[in-house]
């Protein structure tokens, strides 16, 4: 018994003494007792308490910008944050670039660091608005900061802007969990100064230099400091803006000078929006006509984070005439513009443009966007289909150029240099503006783009239009889809509009919108097509190819079908036809040619090379979609279709004719004058022989006629196609310029004449000879069972 009261009695006194000994029992203080903070600057340039002796007028300059480090310790908690503030020469709290807002009232200081003085510098709390300025008390703010250093631009300057040698002196203080602050603040002494930094201005398009300008521009400025190891950074720029007579750019008119004008706040500080809304607004100087009557000359200065300003000279001095009747002109650019869709593409991508075209692949094969047709009409066109797209890229003129010596040429070519200024609509001259908007509208209502809803604008006659900024998500392309492009019933094309305006820094719009207007038409099968389609590539010659006599001649060969028959003249390069032109020399629309049962290509010249090679894609299109073709050539026949297949290119119309990836055709030769062997195609598979003309009756062409052959014809060394005629080469006892032996042998019976039956049962005729120049009876037998076979 005795032995377990001893043990419980050990056990209680155990517990007692362990209790003193945690409440401190003999100990006088208290265990709560919180340990103020320490803290130390580590990294600084200036002197400290060891150098107070040191004579301040010996003692080495420091450049006016300063990279502050501290360091805190608490022993027993955790640093909660920092407090910082600069002092002048004579003690006083000082604000600076950077740290703008300090606490002179003492409001956000708690009493325990009041002792040490009012002044430190305020921060923005945790997540707070920092749209609220720091100055205003909505503002959510304290003194405290979890920063561990600070950049301190020390004020340089005096009162005026002049670079003096300034002391000043940096404190900063530490604060624990438990809100106790180091007793003393760490300290350091700067003596600082800072040269005087020079001014530039002009405006964001150049210096106008005296120039007429518009009623809108910007001012742009910049600043030179020689601050050794500091960054030319202003702290604010400054104008201000008169009017001057015509006598003298120093000759103000009085009351129309302002007052300085700060860029301070801005969102770019080294810029400043001038138009006739704006504050200071742009005055006119010159009536409608250009004719000035005073001019404006702006001045300006720059301000350096030490406080220095410059001082005035010829870089911060800018003159100029506000001019009104400025407009920017808008521009689509067609080689920008794309339609990608079922009926509406090109297997092989132009690798003449740096343009990153569109494509998609359907079934394995990639398919290219290309810039619409043109038909006819001059309508931009393509056929339609529900996977249809649209691409169009806009600008404005002066967005490009090509700069050749101390000029620049502007011509609209968007894969010249970006230049990046507004020419005038009418003088097409710089008049210092940007582009800051752009209006949009399709089909006759503003476009439909829903992160920008409501910026609507309506002209005064109820025209409306969504209005854009420059740099939306949209650019300056929009894509078009098969939703937004609805196509009527029927065979009526769809008729869409594409309107675009610029919008400058004058607010004024471009009065006459660029436009792409474009016709859709529904895709027609070939069992609705019809008729005959020819088209005339021949330049007249009275020659080689006189334009009545082959348009006779093809008419003749023609003359049994009764059917829909259009003869339509290719224009070329100094040669006007009935077809247009588009982005890429192409002047044949699908959306025309599915109208037809056969089209009938003719280049007939043998003096020029014709146009086949910019007009494949069309014929691809009809071609893959069950078109058939009568191709009727030249010796050129070889180089375009090598020039059509180079790279790989345009593989769709080659397989189509029969011809392989890279065709290689020969020929006899380049002139009329040599190797006049051709005397006729000899017709094989059931074809009928077709004689050259020439003896009687005679030949249009004299070489022709006095050769009794014909030398400028293509022969098809390979084909997938089928050989239907071969050629009938002169006899080498022939009278008139006969082949030799080796000659004989060479070039006859080489294939010229081929018809390729593709598996959608589209047939292709390719004859390396021009029809033009055969007997009009034979041309006319051909032409009737051709027509047999595909009609």
């Amino acid at each position: 018994m005795f032995n377990k009261s001893a043990r419980l009695l050990s056990i209680v006194l155990m517990i007692l003494i362990t209790m003193l000994v945690v409440t401190g029992c003999g100990k006088s203080g208290n265990r709560f007792t919180n340990v103020a903070p320490t803290i130390a600057i580590t990294s600084f340039e200036g002197w400290d308490n060891s150098y107070v002796a040191a004579d301040y007028d010996t003692t080495l300059i420091y450049a006016f910008q300063q990279r502050i480090y501290w360091q805190a310790y608490d022993p027993d908690g955790v640093i909660a944050g920092y407090a910082f503030r600069i002092l002048d020469e004579a003690g006083n709290p000082v604000a600076s670039p950077g740290y703008h807002h300090i606490d002179n009232t003492g409001e956000l200081t708690p009493d325990n660091l009041l002792a040490l003085g009012k002044g430190w510098v305020i921060h923005y709390l945790p997540n707070a608005d920092q749209t609220v300025s720091l100055d205003d008390p909505a503002a959510r703010r304290t003194i405290w900061t979890s920063q561990k250093y600070a950049v301190i631009n020390f004020p340089s300057a005096d009162e005026q802007g002049n670079p003096i040698v300034s002391f000043s002196k940096f404190e900063v203080v530490a604060i624990d969990n438990r809100g106790a602050i180091t007793s003393e603040a760490a300290w350091r002494n700067f003596k600082t100064t800072s040269p005087r930094p020079t001014c530039t201005i002009s405006t964001t398009k150049g210096n106008p230099d005296g120039k007429v300008v518009g009623a809108g521009l910007k001012l742009r400025f910049t600043m030179k400091d020689s601050d050794l190891y500091i960054e030319e950074v202003p702290y604010k720029f400054e104008f201000k803006m008169m009017k001057t007579d015509l006598t003298a750019q120093t000759n103000i008119i009085p009351g129309t000078e302002t007052g300085w004008i700060s860029t301070e706040g801005q969102e770019k500080m080294n810029e400043f929006l001038l138009n006739r809304t704006s504050e200071p607004n742009l005055q006119y100087d010159t009536d409608a006509n250009g004719v000035a009557f005073q001019q404006t000359r702006i001045i300006s200065r720059a301000t350096d984070m030490a406080g220095v300003v410059s001082v005035p000279d010829s870089h911060t001095v800018v003159n100029f005439k506000v001019k009104p009747g400025f407009h920017p002109e808008t521009l689509i650019y067609p080689t920008k513009t794309y339609a990608l869709g079922d009926y509406h593409y090109e297997d092989w991508g132009d690798d003449s443009t740096p343009e990153v075209i569109p494509t998609v692949i359907i079934q394995g094969k990639q398919r290219y966007a290309t810039p619409f047709f043109k038909d006819s009409d001059g309508n931009f066109t393509a056929v339609h289909s529900q996977n249809m797209k649209v691409w169009i890229r806009w600008g404005w003129w002066g967005e490009y150029g090509n700069t050749a010596g101390n000029s620049t040429i502007y011509n609209g070519n968007p894969y010249d240099k970006k230049v990046d200024i507004v020419l005038d609509r009418s003088t097409h001259e710089n008049y210092f503006s940007e582009i800051t908007n752009f209006d949009l509208r399709f089909d006759g209502q503003p476009y439909n783009f829903p992160p920008f809803a409501d910026f609507i604008t309506t002209d005064p006659n109820g025209d409306r239009w969504l209005r854009i900024p420059l740099y939306s998500p949209l650019g300056q392309t929009i894509v078009l889809t098969g939703g937004q492009l609805p196509v009527p019933e029927g065979t009526l094309p769809g008729e869409h509009t594409f309107q675009v305006r610029c919008v400058d820094l004058q607010g004024e719009v471009d009065p006459m919108p660029a436009e792409l207007k474009f016709y859709l038409h529904n895709y027609k099968a070939p069992a609705d097509r019809s008729g005959i389609l020819v088209i005339d590539d021949d330049v007249n010659h009275n020659t080689y190819s006189p334009e009545n006599l082959v348009n006779e001649k093809y008419t003749a060969m023609l003359s049994d079908y009764t059917g829909t028959k259009k003869f339509i003249k290719r224009t070329s390069e100094n040669n006007p036809g009935t077809t247009f032109a588009d982005a890429r020399k192409r002047n044949l629309a699908f959306s025309e040619l599915q109208n037809y049962k056969l089209v009938i290509y003719h280049n007939d010249n043998p003096s020029t090379q014709g146009n086949l090679e910019y007009d494949t894609d069309a014929l691809a299109l009809y071609m893959i979609s069950g078109g058939n073709v009568v191709f009727s050539h030249t010796h050129w026949l070889a180089q375009v279709l090598e020039s059509v297949a180079k790279s790989g290119m345009r593989t769709s119309m080659l397989r189509y004719m029969g011809m392989p990836d890279i065709p290689k055709l020969s020929f006899l030769s380049t002139s009329l004058a040599s190797n006049a062997f051709f005397q006729k195609a000899v017709g094989v598979l059931g074809y009928s022989d077709v004689n050259l003309q020439f003896g009687d009756p005679a030949s249009f062409n004299s070489i022709v006629q006095s050769r009794h052959g014909l030398s400028t014809v293509s022969y098809f060394p390979t084909s997938t196609g089928e050989t239907i005629f071969k050629l009938g080469c002169k006899p080498t006892t022939y009278a008139q310029f006969p082949p030799s032996a080796a000659q004989y042998e060479l070039y006859n019976n080489k294939t010229v004449g081929t018809r390729k039956v593709n598996s959608n049962n589209s047939k292709v005729y390719t004859f390396g000879f021009p029809l033009s120049y055969m007997l009009e009876a034979d041309t006319k037998t051909l032409m009737n069972t051709i027509i047999s076979e595909v009609m």
